[in-house]
């Protein structure tokens, strides 16, 4: 029973941090590695873990994928972590199809958010997606990642 609820949460861990990094611009340490302890839970009661071997290849990808861009300035290091966190519960089957939502998905809303903080926008919000010129990548990858997981 407790297992079936896992993607319930993993969905609720990505709703919490799509909001908190639009709201304080980070997301917390705490909140990133929440999918990891849930998925060792499903990997220590599955009785085939081959596919979850899998996911494990996927989520090493992403994360490699996530440091490069770490690297080079592209993101910042709770997004690679909240990444590779929901590569782990998106089936390697729907993987490219999240990749393409995450890209339209990225520039959609880059574009949404920098006319949003045009018109609404002050160095004085409360909101730090209003006070900063910056781009949530929690956004895309909390979109990508329910779309894997319950649209795809």
């Amino acid at each position: 029973m407790i297992v079936e609820m896992i993607p319930l949460a993993i969905g609720a861990i990505i709703v919490a941090a799509m909001l908190l990094e639009i709201k304080t611009g980070r997301i917390p340490n705490w909140l990133t590695l929440l999918p990891f302890v849930l998925f060792a839970v499903l990997l220590g009661v599955a009785e085939d873990r081959t596919p979850l071997y899998w996911q494990m290849a996927l989520a090493a990808g992403v994360f490699l994928f996530g440091i490069v861009m770490f690297a080079i300035g592209g993101s910042g290091a709770g997004a690679v972590k909240l990444m590779t966190g929901v590569a782990l519960f998106v089936p390697v089957s729907k993987a490219g199809y999240a990749a393409l939502v995450f890209l339209l998905v990225f520039f959609v809303s880059s574009f949404i958010f920098v006319q949003l903080r045009k018109a609404f926008g002050s160095e004085d919000s409360s909101w730090h997606l209003m006070a900063k010129q910056v781009l949530p990548l929690s956004f895309s990858i909390g979109v990508a990642g329910l779309a894997g997981m319950f649209l795809l």
